[in-house]
């Protein structure tokens, strides 16, 4: 950083109550009628640690004159919708170096409103608005610079030469402090501008002191800002035009007939291929498909069933349609490899097709990106079903279980599966739940009679049989003749 010949020796923790007790917490107590007083404490604090020329330096304005100014300034700056604002900043800068004395001696302020309102045009909005914000640092040391150019103190003649790079390394770092200890960082922070600021002037007669040349704007300064803001308007556009792009070609296709990117598609359905019973604890395989003969007076009994209320298979869509669905959901998880809703549309166009493995897959990767997808762990279960992993199936159910704990379906088809792993028990309990859940499903009665009469409890089978007739269940009538 160039060096003047003036300095600053405070330090943050001499700050630390006038910061953050009274232009903080007085301030706020306040409404901010407290403000000026704060402020003014401050002034006498900077000058009381300030250095000019070797000379020691005092502030002599007070809370009251302080206020008044800012009342009178702040008004007219209202009234002219921030118009007089560059006016009013230099009748405080006036105030202020007026009651600025070095070794006694006042100093003065000879900046003028209309010339600080062209530097504010030019460099506080034109040329962040050009540069997308990233320019603002620089306007804002502009302003420093400016105002220090401008203020004679102890009435000699003054040259500002602090550099722009120590400047935003200053406000980025305490940005990130203050960000960190709750603006507790807020006095060294203080510190290290006053610093900066004083450090860089050049105060003295010209023809005595190394005076610094003109502060003025660097070309590279604003092509860089302005390429660094067009660098993240560029970003920014790509990927909006991205997402555009991908919702034209969606609906476009008729891939998506709601409104939004992706819906869940909850398809809440029983295991697709019914699962036939075993008669004894000691049956060492489970059809499919047909029934399994029994010891009983009927030479053949009935499989856990599906719920009329949820049709045991999804509707079927012919190849154009699957494939043109597909192609637009592996475009999406491509430009989207975490949107969880995706797979999980994947996942059920692939069971749709009968390719379990990769609904499996899909459905697995659903879940990772959100492990609170009941309707993930449900459908995955169905899809363990069909691959004949039924402890797996009892896992995802029991999931779904946890998540849902009123999802009837849930506790019927884990009973499914806890009845082809012959634990006939676990299976009665997850019906029984159902039946308190729903207690007019006729298939879940009629699912327990047949663990019932897998455990040869004649009695509760019947009873359950005769339920599912009476609720309309046709298989159990044939139990009942």
């Amino acid at each position: 950083m160039a060096r003047g010949n003036c300095q600053f020796e405070g330090n943050g923790g001499q700050y630390f109550s006038a910061v953050i007790f009274h232009l903080g917490l007085f301030s706020i107590v306040t409404l901010g009628l407290y403000l000026p007083w704060a402020l003014v404490r401050l002034f006498k604090l900077k000058a009381s640690h300030s250095m000019i020329q070797g000379k020691k330096t005092t502030f002599s304005g007070t809370g009251g004159q302080f206020f008044m100014r800012l009342l009178l300034n702040g008004l007219l700056t209202f009234i002219t919708l921030g118009f007089y604002g560059p006016w009013a900043f230099c009748h405080i800068f006036k105030w202020k170096a007026d009651h600025t004395l070095v070794d006694g001696t006042p100093s003065r302020f000879t900046g003028t409103g209309g010339a600080l309102f062209v530097l504010y045009a030019f460099h506080l909005v034109l040329l962040p608005m050009v540069t997308f914000g990233f320019y603002y640092l620089v306007g804002m040391y502009r302003f420093h610079a400016w105002k220090e150019e401008h203020t004679l103190y102890g009435g000699k003649p003054t040259s500002f030469g602090a550099g722009l790079g120590e400047y935003i390394k200053i406000c980025l770092l305490t940005w990130i402090l203050n960000s960190i200890t709750f603006a507790l960082f807020t006095p060294w922070s203080l510190c290290m501008l006053y610093r900066w600021q004083t450090g860089g002037l050049a105060v003295g007669d010209k023809d005595l002191v190394d005076h610094f040349p003109p502060v003025k704007t660097s070309f590279r300064a604003i092509l860089i800002t302005f390429l660094m803001g067009l660098l993240l308007f560029a970003s920014a556009g790509f990927f909006i035009l991205e997402e555009i792009k991908f919702h034209i070609q969606a609906f476009s296709e008729g891939s998506f007939k709601e409104t939004g990117i992706l819906k869940s598609k909850i398809v809440r359905k029983r295991t697709e291929t019914p699962i036939s019973p075993k008669v004894s604890k000691s049956a060492e395989k489970v059809q499919e498909s047909t029934p399994v003969t029994g010891a009983h007076k009927k030479e053949s009994i009935g499989q856990p069933v599906s719920s009329k209320k949820i049709p045991s298979k999804q509707p079927q869509m012919d190849n154009r349609d699957f494939e043109k669905d597909l192609k637009t959901l592996d475009l999406f998880i491509k430009d989207n490899p975490e949107n969880g809703i995706a797979f999980y549309n994947r996942a059920g166009l692939y069971a749709s097709k009968g390719d379990l493995n990769r609904a499996l897959k899909d459905y697995s990767e659903a879940i990772r990106i959100n492990s609170g997808n009941a309707d993930a762990y449900y459908n995955r279960g169905t899809v363990q079903v069909k691959l004949k992993h039924y402890d797996l199936a009892v896992q995802d159910f029991q999931k779904v279980i946890t998540l849902k704990p009123a999802f009837e379906d849930a506790y019927c088809n884990r009973g499914n599966a806890y009845y082809v792993l012959g634990k006939y028990n676990l299976a009665i309990q997850d019906y029984t739940k159902a039946l308190e859940i729903d207690a007019r499903d006729g298939d879940v009665y009629f699912n327990r009679g047949l663990t019932h009469l897998a455990l040869e409890q004649k009695e509760q089978a019947l009873s359950d049989f005769k339920k599912a007739s009476q609720l309309g269940q046709k298989q159990a009538e044939e139990y009942l003749k």
